[in-house]
Protein backbone atom coordinates (compact mmCIF):
# COMPACT_ATOMS: atom_id res chain seq x y z
CA UNK A 1 0.00 0.00 0.00
CA UNK A 2 2.46 2.09 0.46
CA UNK A 3 4.29 1.85 -2.68
CA UNK A 4 1.42 2.57 -4.50
CA UNK A 5 0.73 5.87 -2.35
CA UNK A 6 4.35 6.83 -2.79
CA UNK A 7 3.53 6.38 -6.68
CA UNK A 8 0.92 8.30 -6.75
CA UNK A 9 2.69 11.28 -4.78
CA UNK A 10 6.05 10.83 -7.14
CA UNK A 11 3.35 11.05 -10.30
CA UNK A 12 1.53 14.29 -8.31
CA UNK A 13 4.47 15.77 -8.01
CA UNK A 14 5.94 14.82 -11.69
CA UNK A 15 2.52 16.41 -13.01
CA UNK A 16 2.87 19.84 -10.76
CA UNK A 17 6.53 20.27 -12.59
CA UNK A 18 4.95 20.16 -15.83
CA UNK A 19 2.33 22.16 -15.12
CA UNK A 20 2.48 26.14 -16.61
CA UNK A 21 2.06 28.45 -14.04
CA UNK A 22 -1.26 29.95 -15.51
CA UNK A 23 -2.48 26.69 -15.14
CA UNK A 24 -1.55 26.42 -11.96
CA UNK A 25 -2.46 30.32 -10.26
CA UNK A 26 -6.09 32.07 -10.56
CA UNK A 27 -4.29 35.64 -10.54
CA UNK A 28 -1.89 34.25 -13.76
CA UNK A 29 -4.83 32.79 -15.31
CA UNK A 30 -6.75 36.17 -15.08
CA UNK A 31 -3.97 38.27 -16.53
CA UNK A 32 -3.59 35.92 -19.24
CA UNK A 33 -7.80 35.60 -20.03
CA UNK A 34 -7.70 39.79 -20.04
CA UNK A 35 -4.97 39.60 -21.72
CA UNK A 36 -6.84 37.16 -24.64
CA UNK A 37 -10.07 39.18 -24.35
CA UNK A 38 -8.60 42.27 -25.00
CA UNK A 39 -6.92 40.64 -28.03
CA UNK A 40 -10.12 39.69 -28.90
CA UNK A 41 -11.74 42.60 -28.82
CA UNK A 42 -13.98 41.63 -25.36
CA UNK A 43 -14.99 38.35 -27.16
CA UNK A 44 -13.40 36.09 -24.57
CA UNK A 45 -16.40 34.52 -22.95
CA UNK A 46 -18.32 34.39 -26.15
CA UNK A 47 -14.97 32.14 -27.68
CA UNK A 48 -14.77 30.27 -24.50
CA UNK A 49 -18.49 29.32 -24.41
CA UNK A 50 -17.98 28.35 -28.30
CA UNK A 51 -14.66 25.99 -27.49
CA UNK A 52 -16.64 24.34 -24.40
CA UNK A 53 -19.62 23.82 -26.75
CA UNK A 54 -17.75 22.22 -29.66
CA UNK A 55 -15.63 20.10 -27.73
CA UNK A 56 -19.04 18.75 -25.85
CA UNK A 57 -21.17 18.53 -28.86
CA UNK A 58 -18.48 16.56 -30.89
CA UNK A 59 -18.36 14.41 -27.87
CA UNK A 60 -21.66 13.86 -28.55
CA UNK A 61 -21.58 12.72 -32.03
CA UNK A 62 -18.62 10.82 -31.28
CA UNK A 63 -20.69 9.00 -28.65
CA UNK A 64 -23.78 8.36 -30.80
CA UNK A 65 -21.07 6.98 -33.65
CA UNK A 66 -19.61 4.60 -31.04
CA UNK A 67 -22.79 3.41 -30.04
CA UNK A 68 -23.96 2.86 -33.19
CA UNK A 69 -20.80 0.74 -34.48
CA UNK A 70 -20.39 -0.78 -31.15
CA UNK A 71 -22.98 -0.90 -29.03
CA UNK A 72 -25.56 -2.27 -31.38
CA UNK A 73 -27.84 1.04 -30.81
CA UNK A 74 -30.64 1.07 -33.78
CA UNK A 75 -29.91 1.97 -37.54
CA UNK A 76 -33.02 4.46 -37.40
CA UNK A 77 -34.55 7.56 -38.66
CA UNK A 78 -34.91 8.91 -35.29
CA UNK A 79 -30.69 8.26 -34.37
CA UNK A 80 -30.08 9.50 -37.37
CA UNK A 81 -32.16 12.41 -37.14
CA UNK A 82 -30.49 12.51 -33.20
CA UNK A 83 -26.75 12.45 -35.19
CA UNK A 84 -28.27 15.83 -37.16
CA UNK A 85 -29.27 17.51 -34.21
CA UNK A 86 -25.72 17.01 -32.84
CA UNK A 87 -24.28 18.22 -35.85
CA UNK A 88 -26.04 21.05 -36.13
CA UNK A 89 -24.94 21.81 -32.10
CA UNK A 90 -21.61 21.57 -33.49
CA UNK A 91 -22.03 24.59 -36.61
CA UNK A 92 -24.32 26.15 -33.74
CA UNK A 93 -20.70 26.80 -31.45
CA UNK A 94 -18.57 26.92 -35.06
CA UNK A 95 -20.21 30.22 -35.37
CA UNK A 96 -20.00 31.72 -32.04
CA UNK A 97 -16.51 30.57 -32.42
CA UNK A 98 -16.51 32.82 -35.75
CA UNK A 99 -18.50 35.75 -34.35
CA UNK A 100 -15.70 35.94 -31.41
CA UNK A 101 -13.42 36.20 -34.11
CA UNK A 102 -14.93 38.76 -35.85
CA UNK A 103 -14.53 36.84 -39.05
CA UNK A 104 -17.26 35.10 -41.58
CA UNK A 105 -18.06 31.16 -41.70
CA UNK A 106 -17.94 31.47 -45.37
CA UNK A 107 -14.33 32.85 -44.75
CA UNK A 108 -13.54 29.91 -42.79
CA UNK A 109 -14.71 27.85 -45.15
CA UNK A 110 -12.81 29.09 -48.10
CA UNK A 111 -9.85 29.07 -46.05
CA UNK A 112 -10.09 25.44 -44.89
CA UNK A 113 -11.07 24.54 -48.61
CA UNK A 114 -7.94 26.49 -49.70
CA UNK A 115 -5.90 24.84 -47.31
CA UNK A 116 -7.28 21.08 -48.65
CA UNK A 117 -6.35 21.93 -51.62
CA UNK A 118 -2.72 23.40 -51.17
CA UNK A 119 -2.33 19.97 -49.03
CA UNK A 120 -4.03 17.77 -51.67
CA UNK A 121 -3.28 19.46 -54.88
CA UNK A 122 -4.40 16.26 -57.05
CA UNK A 123 -6.88 14.95 -54.25
CA UNK A 124 -6.58 13.44 -50.88
CA UNK A 125 -3.60 10.92 -51.18
CA UNK A 126 -2.65 8.35 -48.45
CA UNK A 127 0.86 8.17 -49.80
CA UNK A 128 1.17 11.65 -48.44
CA UNK A 129 -0.22 11.02 -45.59
CA UNK A 130 2.54 8.59 -44.98
CA UNK A 131 4.95 11.42 -44.94
CA UNK A 132 3.17 14.11 -43.38
CA UNK A 133 4.60 15.48 -40.10
CA UNK A 134 1.96 16.21 -37.37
Amino acid sequence: MTEIKSFFNEYRKFVKSVTAEVSQNDEVFFERAHAISKWMNGNFSRMDNAVAGLTGEAGEVGDLWKKLKFHGKELSEENKQKMIDELSDVCWYTMQAAIALGVDLDDVIKHNEAKLRARHPHGFSSEYMKYKKD
